[in-house]
């Protein structure tokens, strides 16, 4: 019998979450929320969805006096994402190429890991930034408002939100009236 995707888990974020989960015993709410950077309404949400099918347990407690919330996967759970990735598998086998096979504990081989990687196209302004990233766009801005091309208001603000940017595409957008900057500090492998 051929395993079916499954509705519960097949919406983006609640396989991102079911992912996440399935690679550890317990996880706390401001882990996943800020590993799949996501709201509170939304994990709230979908987790809420996940709870009800059975799939996730949500469990309350206290650190210290500060409430905290935690997700783990029950059997069920797991066992439904091992059979929507099955699922996915079959899809994906079709194209010739092939995903984790959970429950064969085998994945990608290394020729077609390197293959797969070689089609992978990826922006470069997508790239997570690194400190060093940050750093060089503060200092950037430092310079601009020592030579009067920016006030301190704007040197504050722009800093505040170069320590914030995910991304180089973000942080280029922070000097982009500066002129001509290099603020990818590298390419992606692939």
């Amino acid at each position: 019998m051929t395993s079916q995707l499954d509705p519960v888990i097949h919406a983006p974020t609640r396989l991102q979450i079911v992912s996440l989960l399935a690679a550890a015993e317990e996880a706390e709410f401001a882990f996943v929320r800020d590993s799949l950077d996501i709201s509170d309404s939304v994990l709230s949400k979908h987790a809420s969805a996940l709870e009800a099918a059975r799939y996730v347990k949500i469990r309350k407690g206290h650190v210290g006096k500060r409430p905290r919330t935690w997700f783990s996967l029950t059997p069920a759970g797991r066992k439904a994402y091992q059979n929507h990735v099955a699922a996915l598998q079959g899809i994906v086998a079709q194209s010739g190429l092939s995903v984790v096979d959970v429950q064969s504990g085998q994945g990608w081989s290394a020729d077609l890991l390197g293959e797969a990687m070689e089609k992978v196209v990826i922006d470069p302004h997508d790239v997570r930034a690194s400190d060093q990233d940050r750093d060089k766009v503060a200092e950037m801005l430092r310079v601009a408002a020592s030579d009067g091309r920016i006030t301190m208001d704007e040197l504050t603000e722009r800093i505040e939100r170069t320590y914030t940017s995910r991304t180089v595409g973000e942080l280029a957008v922070i000097v982009a009236d500066l002129g001509p900057t290099n603020v990818l500090s590298s390419t992606p492998i692939w």
